[in-house]
């Protein structure tokens, strides 16, 4: 065979941004199931807790779009029970599940939480006016 026509082998080594990518590139096709497979194969792989958090937020928010938010739930709970007070908007996820469950009391707790810890967070505008929303469901 001809020097041009053989096939080059390319080296991949599997490692936790390869992952995320894969799962984001999914997640943007609508294919969620296999995002949520990625962003799980990514955070087995990473090498710190700060990556291996973030893919399992993904997960859990994987969770949410799949209307899993038991699953959901039980995830962030246990992240949060390990202590991750770093990734304060874990609470207000934590809240989104408990408001698609119905439980609004609970959802409306751990919004203000989050609003307490991050008043000027990345989520804190959409959480505010999800506090109002749970305001009006609750007490009404």
């Amino acid at each position: 065979m001809e020097k041009s026509k053989r096939n080059t082998i390319i080296e991949v080594i599997p490692n936790t941004g390869l992952y995320y990518d894969r799962g984001l590139r999914e997640y943007e096709k609508g294919n969620i199931p296999r995002a949520q497979k990625y962003f799980q194969i990514g955070a087995s792989l990473a090498e710190n807790e700060q990556d291996r958090y973030f893919g399992l937020c993904q997960v859990a928010l994987l969770h949410q779009h799949l209307g899993n938010f038991q699953e959901s739930l039980e995830l962030l709970e246990e992240l949060l029970a390990k202590g991750t007070s770093r990734y304060p908007e874990m609470y207000f996820f934590q809240a989104n599940n408990y408001a698609f469950l119905e439980e609004y009391k609970e959802a409306l707790k751990l919004t203000e939480r989050y609003l307490r810890i991050e008043p000027d967070g990345e989520y804190a505008e959409e959480a505010f006016e999800f506090k109002e929303m749970l305001e009006e469901e609750w007490y009404n």
